[in-house]
């Protein structure tokens, strides 16, 4: 019995680490879109969710106001991801919330968290906030 319970521990740890590995780069490949300055490209790889609550437009003159001003991306390093089944404000689901410490050009040490979901059947992102 012990065996199958640690069996069943190792299988549920690698399906968890393996899910966090692909949301991880899913995440990545996102925010070099936005790195590269493609706002629009980067709202239409989002998740229908996030495209519902704000127009490709309100999108883009976020990111330019934001995300522009604080120049090129010098380094990038994933402090942590967490996975979720319910978050405030969205549908009950799968939810992968990621945390990055990153260094731009014009600020040092910000926080980036990227929401993704599941929903499709694949990562997409539904929130990026920089602080």
């Amino acid at each position: 019995m012990k065996k199958l319970i640690l069996i069943l521990t190792l299988c549920i740890s690698s399906f968890v680490s393996a899910n966090e590995s692909s949301g991880s780069t899913a995440a990545r490949e996102w925010l070099n879109i936005v790195d590269a300055g493609n706002y629009s490209e980067s709202w239409q790889k989002s998740d229908s969710f996030f495209q519902s609550q704000l127009s490709q437009n309100k999108w883009d003159a976020a990111l330019k106001g934001v995300r522009a001003p604080l120049g090129k991306v010098n380094s990038r390093s994933e402090l942590g991801a967490k996975e979720y089944a319910t978050l405030p404000g969205v549908p009950d689901g799968e939810y992968l919330v990621i945390q990055f410490q990153t260094d731009f050009q014009h600020k040092k040490s910000a926080t980036e968290t990227l929401t993704l979901s599941k929903s499709s059947g694949k990562w997409l992102p539904v929130g990026y906030f920089i602080k």
